[in-house]
């Protein structure tokens, strides 16, 4: 007599549950499920590197060496001569996401950009990308 009252109220818990909840409530990290984040992607060009025809870093011992800090990256990558270029939204086609553009597909984009660009022809190398998330569409020149 009571296994079938259980299993009504666990049912009904089970197929109410979801249908009670709200749904303009927040997702985990506090942002809505349907909320549009817009990408800028910022490309820092280079000018293409120069290829010795020895080998580098021949017999070099890797003990004592650090990794840069990202202000002594900046700064290498500013007296390499490397510009930054913002890449319009339009290019990017609406489809890329904040992970995307910090991964693998933010770089593969940036390429496609600066190969694409003929005024950055003496810039063909991708140094670094920057994304930046926004909740509003960047407004260019471009689509002024």
């Amino acid at each position: 007599m009571r296994s079938p009252v259980i299993l009504a109220f666990a049912l009904g818990a089970l197929f109410c549950g979801p249908v009670m909840a709200e749904p303009d409530q927040p997702t985990r990290m506090g942002a809505d499920k349907e909320k549009t984040v817009y990408v800028q992607l910022i490309v820092k060009a280079c000018p293409a590197a120069e290829t010795p025809l020895e080998p580098t870093n021949q017999g070099k011992i890797y003990d004592n060496e650090k990794s840069l800090t990202p202000e002594e990256r900046k700064a290498a990558l500013v007296s390499l001569g490397c510009i930054d270029v913002p890449v319009p939204m339009e290019f990017l086609a609406d489809a890329m996401s904040p992970n995307a553009c910090i991964g693998r597909g933010g770089f593969m984009a940036a390429m496609q950009f600066l190969q694409q660009r003929q005024d950055l022809h003496d810039f063909p190398a991708v140094g670094s990308w920057h994304c930046v998330i926004s909740d509003h569409e960047v407004i260019g020149a471009s689509t002024m």
